[in-house]
């Protein structure tokens, strides 16, 4: 499984592994905690990174990193406690948005310090994920669970029980990392690079790095490309390839979020239909994992009981269901993306930057 998409939360599912008490470990400019206090001042202080189309494009790509680097630090108490899963998730979303300014402005910098900070960023971002899908999955288990009844409650604790064991293990581990020197360096080394000053980067930045105005239009165009290319495909698509084509549409979200306020008045009509997007086949992938996790489930326990059993086959075929509900209504979805008047104004607003 992949993870949930961005979009909203899903409910609470609380969890009986405990958080340690160290996050007073050592970095260059303090502790963890005070690492945390200064996120949360620039947070105060900055709604949104503020890219406009005159600034260097290595420049627009810190600020839209240190934005949404405070963002993922915040969360580190709330995640390694455990006891809102909405405090793991915020740190996921925020991590996965700095992965897509490395893709994005990546080209800004030298390749070596794209690839490493990459690196570092794909370690803890895959670490929330792991637990994060797990969210996922209990949340779909108890909402079946909760619309009918208590004897499908009663038939689905086995499921229950070993993806809450599951995801318990994957939470030791993340704050296992959280707590580790390697998180330290990456928070110290991330907190260096995106404080400098402009222009005192020494060999991080490429010489000739251009402008917001005159790099972001071919950017844009190339990820709405990778969306498009799908159009002959998507009717009638495997699950394998919605898959792909989420993914795509995940990269144009990101980078169209990026320049929101540069783009002013069509931000939001370019961005929300990726977005209705994004989460309908978000919910579907959830959905048709869930649903395979849990016919393998079914096949490796044979100690189930008959009526466990019966209610989790009955839960697979609900999940089939839904599964197949979205197919039939993805192109409600696809076709506002791919309209002629959405091109129209996307190529106008870039046109403006």
């Amino acid at each position: 499984m992949t993870g949930a998409h961005d979009a909203g939360a899903r409910g609470k599912t609380t969890t009986t592994t405990g958080a340690p008490d160290d996050m007073d470990a050592t970095l260059d400019g303090g502790t963890l905690v005070d690492a945390v206090a200064r996120a949360m001042a620039l947070l105060a202080a900055t709604r949104s990174p503020g890219v406009d189309g005159g600034d260097p494009w290595p420049e627009a790509g810190r600020k839209v990193l240190r934005l949404h680097f405070a963002r993922m630090l915040v969360r580190v108490p709330g995640a390694m406690a455990g006891e809102d899963p909405e405090e793991l998730h915020a740190m996921r979303v925020a991590s996965r948005r700095m992965r897509a300014a490395w893709r994005v402005f990546g080209n800004g910098f030298e390749s070596d310090a794209t690839l490493r900070y990459r690196a570092d960023l794909r370690a803890v971002g895959g670490l929330l994920g792991a637990v994060r899908d797990l969210d996922v999955l209990l949340d779909i288990v108890d909402g079946s669970a909760e619309r009918h009844g208590a004897r499908a409650k009663r038939g689905l604790l086995p499921l229950r029980a070993g993806w809450v064991a599951e995801r318990d293990a994957r939470r030791t581990a993340l704050v296992h990392h959280l707590s580790s020197p390697a998180f330290l360096s990456f928070v110290g080394e991330h907190e260096a690079f995106l404080g400098a000053a402009e222009g005192d980067l020494g060999s991080v930045e490429r010489p000739r790095r251009g402008r917001v105005r005159g790099r972001m239009p071919a950017t844009a165009w190339s990820e709405y490309e990778r969306v498009w290319a799908f159009d002959e495909r998507v009717a009638g698509a495997d699950l394998a390839t919605l898959h792909e084509l989420r993914i795509a549409g995940k990269w144009l979200r990101y980078t169209l979020e990026f320049v929101r306020e540069a783009l002013g008045v069509d931000a939001t009509p370019l961005i929300d239909p990726v977005v209705a997007l994004q989460d309908h086949l978000g919910d579907q992938h959830d959905l048709h994992v869930a649903a395979t996790l849990a016919r393998d489930f079914i096949a490796t326990h044979p100690e189930l009981s008959a009526k466990e059993t019966t209610e989790l086959e009955g839960l697979v075929r609900r999940l089939d269901a839904r599964v197949d509900w979205h197919g039939a209504r993805l192109l409600r979805s696809w076709l506002p993306l791919v309209s002629p008047g959405y091109r129209s104004r996307l190529g106008r607003a870039l046109a403006r930057l």
